[in-house]
């Protein structure tokens, strides 16, 4: 799946790791381990990212992959200030006061726009939604283990999808470049990657079909455009950025084609499920709900 949907540098780093393996099993299987722990669960999960260690023979660039790279990206700031609260205002003088895909109005906005300029419209609330997520920003974390992880995390991500170096990093996730202002009933299917944007003239909205029944809401779908331009409202806002925008499209194929989004997605709902119904005896097996939890059997 990886293969299928990279390309330019990301390719060629990936195709040397293959080839890096000399087709031995264990360390094929290593190189698939590495890839789903520290790319693609981090990126459907608010959990931190969970990469384990691998022993090096030297052989392979992934298995002593820098635990500590700098992950800012030069020349871009998170939004200061009050954070969520500054990060959703900005992205909604940039796109308009409203859902960039929808166009459904702000609500908090709905009342101060001209009688004349709302008959017909629709509103309701609005979220600013990350296209990468925040689970892989820096937080002030005291576990040693999930900076080191978070770190190798976006090695990973420079090193496959390399436009999102110098761009985005984890002290610059919350830049409006990476956020979007959203209807609330689509933001939670943009986190689980159940459709992206395709850059050709306007972007095509690409829903991944194979994950519909059970990842996206059927009637926010029939809400979507199949087709979008992303207004620039407030120039001084930055916009939202084409190489972000394409590489959460391209793990959006990967975790649809691989059938790991689907496996993931099922794993922590039923992880959801369990907690609800612990059994006060103690016989509830805990040990297995933290192992789901922390998507340890994907």
């Amino acid at each position: 799946a990886f293969l299928d949907n990279l390309s330019g540098p990301g390719l060629s780093a990936l195709r040397d790791d293959f080839f890096g393996v000399d087709y031995n099993p264990r360390l094929l299987r290593q190189l698939r381990n590495f890839l789903v722990d520290a790319i693609l669960k981090p990126s459907m999960s608010a959990l931190p990212p969970r990469v384990l260690p691998y022993p090096s023979d030297g052989r392979c660039r992934w298995q002593t992959a820098p635990r500590n790279p700098s992950t800012r990206a030069v020349g871009m700031t998170t939004i200061g200030g009050s954070g969520q609260s500054e990060r959703k205002k900005k992205c909604l003088d940039r796109d308009g006061g409203r859902c960039a895909l929808s166009g459904v109005i702000d609500t908090d906005l709905y009342g101060k726009i001209p009688p004349s300029e709302r008959k017909g419209a629709k509103h309701s609330c609005t979220e600013c939604a990350h296209i990468l997520p925040f689970a892989l920003s820096k937080l002030k974390e005291k576990n040693a283990t999930h900076t080191k992880n978070k770190a190798t995390a976006w090695w990973a991500l420079y090193e496959y999808f390399p436009a999102l170096r110098r761009k985005i990093g984890a002290e610059s996730v919350n830049q409006p470049g990476n956020a979007i202002t959203l209807w609330s009933s689509i933001h939670k299917e943009l986190g689980l990657f159940s459709y992206g944007f395709q850059r050709w003239r306007r972007y095509v909205l690409r829903v991944h079909r194979d994950l519909l029944g059970m990842l996206i809401n059927i009637f926010a779908a029939s809400q979507l455009p199949a087709t979008v331009t992303f207004a620039q409202h407030k120039p001084a806002v930055l916009h939202l950025d084409p190489d972000i925008l394409d590489v959460h499209l391209r793990i959006g194929h990967i975790l649809k084609v691989s059938g790991i989004g689907y496996r993931i997605q099922r794993t922590l709902s039923e992880c959801a499920w369990d907690e609800q119904h612990i059994e006060s005896d103690g016989s509830t097996d805990l040990g297995g709900i933290l192992r789901r939890k922390m998507l340890m059997e994907i």
